[in-house]
């Protein structure tokens, strides 16, 4: 059995990026990463663009006679001379000759004569001129920059519709059990609901994966080893829920070892979670999660959450982590490191009552965890606890 920073650390040493390319839509790409530096195909703004309702001006004076009106969506060829105007909207294409843009509110109109009312105007001002937000060819972003919504805008402004990115990891969940139901189905005597498929789907929902196969198995070894056998080639991290422990009919160590998958390790000093396992398949990485609820979400978080994120590139790969006084004392024993479900504040956090591992009521009033390290004892209000933020929506 290893301490919990052994086991984050060999998750750490043996994990590897995702670089595998595949071609996507822009619109689709959010939180994928560019497998590829992006050039822009044309100047932005591709012409002289007005950013207000107004009127563009050729000469700096007071009074200008109007000759026309832009649009924007307008393509115009006019040519501004000395003292003429053309009526603009924003977003329309400057005519050439134009000195600058004038703000409607600082104009008075009469019939086709236009004055400037009180203030001063500058060169260039209130449009955008071609180019100025990138040139045509220049480089607009790295390689490995990670997609968020602003930057769907940016590559989409450029009219770039489709983008190489890194694919994110296919996941594969096999739940195993003979005392499990599915949800919506009568309630059975000696059966209880089904639900880690639910809250680990719904946990990589939030790092915008999916888990795209899962898999149901009696607690019969061949039944499982069918299942495992089904889907390890063809899936980048394997979660498996239940039967890890070391019952009469829990198999998965057993069929893990038979199918040659390495075991990275395998028992986790800790409280939840202790028969945690993780190893490697030729390419797959393999999670033997508990089957108690709470227990498998916990690992998810503080295991599987981090090998995704490394897998995708990310430099921080586990929850964030705080230091913040407790509101209430915690009592603790040496042996085994704790992760306590928690609600946490900007300036505290408080141990929530039901810790057990098949409880799920009090994770579902928690936002954090605390972290109580194998070799800390009793926590008394008012001391300093490491905190570990659930990941937000």
């Amino acid at each position: 059995m290893i301490t919990v920073e052994e086991a984050k650390n060999i998750i750490e040493d043996n994990v590897s990026e995702l670089k595998e390319s595949v071609s996507i839509l822009t619109k689709d790409a959010l939180g994928f990463r560019l497998a590829e530096d992006i050039h822009s195909t044309s100047d932005l703004p591709p012409f002289n663009q007005s950013n207000v309702d107004g009127y563009a001006v050729c000469g700096i004076s007071k009074v200008w006679n109007v000759i026309a009106e832009i649009k924007a969506g307008d393509h115009t060829n006019l040519v501004l001379k000395e003292g003429e105007a053309a009526r603009i909207l924003t977003g329309a294409m400057v005519p050439a000759g134009s000195d600058c843009v004038i703000m409607q509110e600082r104009i008075e109109r009469k019939e086709n004569a236009i004055t400037l009312v009180d203030v001063e105007i500058k060169k260039y001002e209130h449009i955008r001129l071609k180019g100025s937000q990138i040139k045509e060819g220049e480089m607009a972003l790295p390689k490995e920059t990670l997609i968020n919504p602003s930057v769907v805008g940016f590559i989409s402004s450029m009219g770039v519709k489709e983008i190489k990115v890194y694919r994110k990891p296919r996941i594969a969940l096999i739940i195993t059990g003979n005392e499990l139901q599915e949800v919506g189905t009568k309630a059975e005597q000696g059966k209880i609901y089904e639900s880690n498929s639910s809250s680990l789907s719904a946990a990589a929902l939030t790092m915008g994966l999916s888990i795209e196969n899962i898999i149901f198995a009696k607690d019969d070894k061949i039944k499982l080893a069918e299942a495992v056998n089904s889907v390890i080639q063809s899936t980048d991290v394997l979660l498996i829920s239940g039967g890890i422990s070391v019952g009469d009919y829990d198999f998965v160590n057993e069929v893990l070892q038979e199918n040659k998958t390495e075991t990275l390790f395998y028992k986790v000093a800790q409280k939840p979670g202790k028969p945690l396992f993780f190893g490697k398949n030729k390419n797959t990485y393999v999670f033997g999660l508990p089957g108690n609820p709470a227990s498998a979400l916990t690992c998810f978080y503080e295991y599987v959450y981090p090998c995704l994120r490394k897998m995708q590139g990310y430099s921080n790969i586990h929850l964030t982590k705080v230091q913040l006084p407790l509101e209430a004392a915690i009592n603790k024993k040496k042996g085994l490191a704790n992760f306590l479900k928690a609600k946490a504040s900007t300036n505290s956090v408080l141990s929530l009552e039901g810790q057990e591992s098949f409880k799920m009521r009090s994770f579902a009033e928690a936002n954090a965890f605390i972290y109580l390290p194998l070799d800390c004892e009793n926590k008394n209000a008012g001391e300093l606890v490491e905190v570990h933020l659930h990941p937000n929506l």
